[in-house]
C-alpha cells in the first residue's frame, strides 16, 4: 500500500525494522487506547498494540535477522489516523475512491473460547493470523497454557492448539507439536517495548 506513507509521513522517521517480507513500525501509544487489528483500512496491514508481540531484533527467521533501520531512541508517537483508522477524510482531500474492506478467505478464523477472562487480547492474535516458521512452536506453547489459565480442560486446549496448527500454511508437524503441551506458571504474551504499537507492512 504505497499510498500509505503519504497519509503516514511518520513513516519515515519513526522506529523501523526490516523483516523478511517488509517492514515493522514502532510507535509510541502516550497514553492513547488502541485497538490492534489485522485488517487496517480492509487491508492486510497488522496493527499490534499492547498486549500483543511481534518478531523483534536480534531475531533470526529463515535465515533473516531483524534488525532495526531506525533505532528505538527514534520512535515517534502514534498518529491520530492510525487510532482512528479511518482514511475516508484523507481519500476525501486526495480525490480517491474509499478504500473497499474485502474478506480475507485463505486463512480460517476461530472463535474465542468461553473463558477468556485473562489475556484474551493474545488468545485472540494467536488464533487469527498465520504463523511464520520461528515463531510456531512458541505461539502455539503460549496458546496452550493460556487457555488452561483461562479454565480450559486439558482436552479442549489440546484439540484447539490442533485445529490451529492445521490452520497453519506451514504446520508443524505432530511430533514437534507435542512440544507445545508443556505447562508453565502464569505464562502470557509479551508486549511491545515502552508500551509501543507496531504497524507490520
Amino acid at each position: 500500500m504505497p499510498e500509505l506513507k503519504e497519509y503516514l509521513p511518520e513513516l519515515k522517521k519513526t522506529t523501523r525494522v526490516r523483516t523478511r517480507r517488509g517492514y515493522h513500525y514502532y510507535f509510541s501509544l502516550n497514553g492513547e487506547q488502541v485497538k490492534s487489528t489485522n485488517r487496517l483500512f480492509g487491508r492486510r496491514l497488522e496493527l499490534k498494540s499492547d498486549g500483543n508481540y511481534v518478531v523483534a531484533p536480534p531475531s533470526i527467521i529463515k535465515k533473516h535477522q531483524y534488525v532495526y533501520e531506525v533505532p528505538l531512541s527514534e520512535m515517534l508517537p502514534i498518529p491520530r489516523l492510525l487510532i482512528e483508522k479511518d482514511l475516508s477524510a484523507c481519500n476525501a482531500q486526495a480525490g480517491n475512491k474509499p478504500v473497499s474492506y474485502e474478506e480475507d478467505r485463505k486463512h480460517k478464523t476461530f472463535k474465542i473460547p468461553k473463558y477468556h477472562g485473562q489475556k484474551a487480547d493474545c488468545i485472540r492474535q494467536i488464533l487469527s493470523r498465520d504463523l511464520e516458521e520461528g515463531e510456531r512452536n512458541n505461539s502455539l506453547f503460549i496458546l496452550y497454557n493460556l487457555l488452561l489459565q483461562n479454565k480450559n480442560t486439558d482436552e479442549y486446549s489440546k484439540k484447539l492448539v490442533i485445529k490451529k496448527n492445521r490452520s497453519l500454511s506451514n504446520p508443524l508437524s505432530e511430533s514437534n507439536l507435542k512440544n507445545a503441551y508443556r505447562k508453565a506458571y502464569n505464562y502470557g504474551c509479551s508486549g511491545t517495548e515502552e508500551k509501543g504499537s507496531g504497524l507490520n507492512i
